[in-house]
């Protein structure tokens, strides 16, 4: 759980994302910059610093990970490392050669990931998009394995007009009255070039993930800081059949199912937060309807078909008040 920076040691925060205020010493396009004249204290402050070896006392150590106490290191080759502490604290150390570019992709990736498992969030391996009801605005996420179609997915609600709540990283959390909300994410998407080519997109002038990937980063207009209401999960996966089957989960389905898509789950017991962990798959498996989306494999079904299904699905299950 969240150990409180002592006053004595607050800092600015520069920007926001995830619920969460960060203080970064660098330019970070991909999270929203707070700019208000009265100054925000950060919930996490990132520092540049040396990130030593794992400890003789390390609770679990590997190659390039370690967990100690309350803090887990966590590096990747030819990058770098960083050291995530009481989620409020991270320090990096990057490697000769490593970009800007791959340092934010490990910040806002397993970096915010860790952050958020040690604030006592939900980080899901998913995509969101907010759809306007009677009773106001409410989220959606799209979870699934790499190579179902997520990008594309969610690029044809984007094309649609749906605004984009998060790309990748899903920070969910329960609010006062104990309902799911889903916050804010990145104000940036990553797509494969041909994700990019079936939507109709232009890469050109986008930076790339990677040098080495045809893979590019798409901005996202401001989502605003407010959490959303989560009233919906659809797992996508692939089938060898001609038809997209739509089934809700239940019971056990839902929980493994947020298991399976929970960013950095391996090294949630090794944390010591499984506990908390599973308290919080539970709680959100309890109030928001997970369904299995399977949409066939090398069958030419159009993502716009696909949230065609999916809006279907929603609007005949809309929540009420």
């Amino acid at each position: 759980m969240t150990t409180p920076a002592p006053a004595s040691a607050r800092t600015r925060a520069t920007h926001r994302a995830f619920g969460v205020t960060w203080a970064i010493p660098f330019d970070f396009p991909p999270y929203a910059r707070i700019d208000d004249a009265v100054g925000t204290d950060a919930d996490v402050v990132i520092v540049e610093e040396p990130v030593p070896p794992a400890a003789a006392d390390a609770i679990w150590a590997g190659p390039l990970r370690a967990v100690t106490g309350s803090a887990i290191t966590y590096g990747m080759p030819d990058e770098g490392r960083m050291r995530i502490t009481d989620g409020n604290r991270i320090g990096f150390e990057r490697l000769d050669g490593c970009s800007d570019e791959a340092l934010r992709l490990l910040l806002m990736g397993p970096g915010a990931a860790l952050v958020l498992h040690q604030r006592g969030r939900l980080p899901l391996h998913g995509s969101g998009i907010v759809i306007d009801t009677d009773d106001g605005p409410r989220a959606i996420l799209l979870v699934g394995h790499s190579g179902v179609g997520k990008s594309t997915t969610l690029g044809a609600f984007m094309d649609r007009g749906y605004p984009v709540l998060c790309d990748d990283l899903a920070a969910v959390d329960l609010d006062a009255d104990g309902r799911a909300v889903v916050y804010p994410g990145t104000q940036v998407m990553k797509v494969w070039s041909d994700s990019a080519q079936s939507l109709g997109w232009q890469t050109d002038g986008l930076p790339r993930v990677r040098p080495e990937l045809e893979k590019f980063i798409v901005p996202l207009r401001e989502q605003g800081s407010d959490a959303v209401p989560l009233v919906a999960i659809y797992q996508i996966v692939l089938h060898n059949e001609p038809d997209v089957v739509l089934t809700e989960k239940s019971s056990a389905a839902k929980f493994n199912a947020l298991l399976d898509h929970t960013w950095q789950k391996m090294t949630v017991k090794r944390m010591g937060l499984h506990r908390q962990h599973f308290e919080h798959i539970v709680a959100v498996a309890n109030q928001v309807r997970v369904v299995q989306v399977k949409r066939p494999d090398g069958v030419p079904i159009t993502d716009h078909d696909l949230v065609d299904r999916i809006i279907a699905d929603f609007s005949s299950h809309e929540p009420r008040a």
